[in-house]
């Protein structure tokens, strides 16, 4: 019987283990999706008029940004409920960004050697993703005070 509580007791503690490391890593990932979005911001930001450089970085990024999209509800799913309004803004307000983005792109290869005319894409960038990497930074460090909790 003890021998039981003892091989429950063990079991128990390696999933809840388990389950608390896979949080970290999904809390670490969004952390890494906010740098993703700093970069991004601060590439778009810094347009000197160098095109072909401009055009390597976005490209680099647009790549980046495909590969954390698919991921980015997943990871997401480890601070925020899938059913809440939040999950569901902040997944809109990622898919946003990266099309903005695109259309970022496609002015940037249409007119080469120039600055993109269309100045909304670059007001959105800019002001949408410092709320969003405020909004991930917030529920990163609720989860995180949340795990810590748990432990102790």
């Amino acid at each position: 019987m003890i021998k039981k509580m003892k091989v429950s007791f063990v079991f128990v503690l390696l999933f809840t283990s388990i389950m608390f490391a896979q949080n970290k890593s999904h809390i670490d990932s969004l952390y890494q999706v906010k740098n993703y979005l700093l970069d991004l911001r601060s590439t778009v930001i810094k347009n000197d008029g160098n095109t072909n450089e401009q055009l390597i970085k976005v490209a680099q990024l647009m790549e980046k940004g495909k590969v954390y999209e698919k991921q980015f509800p997943i990871w997401l799913n480890a601070v925020l409920h899938e059913d809440s309004w939040h999950y569901t803004e902040m997944k809109r307000q990622f898919t946003l960004i990266l099309q903005t983005l695109a259309l970022y792109n496609s002015d940037l290869k249409a007119k080469p050697n120039q600055l993109p005319n269309n100045l909304d894409d670059l007001k959105f960038l800019n002001s949408s993703i410092p709320k969003l990497v405020d909004t991930i930074y917030y529920y990163c460090k609720l989860a995180e005070e949340e795990r810590l909790k748990k432990i102790h």
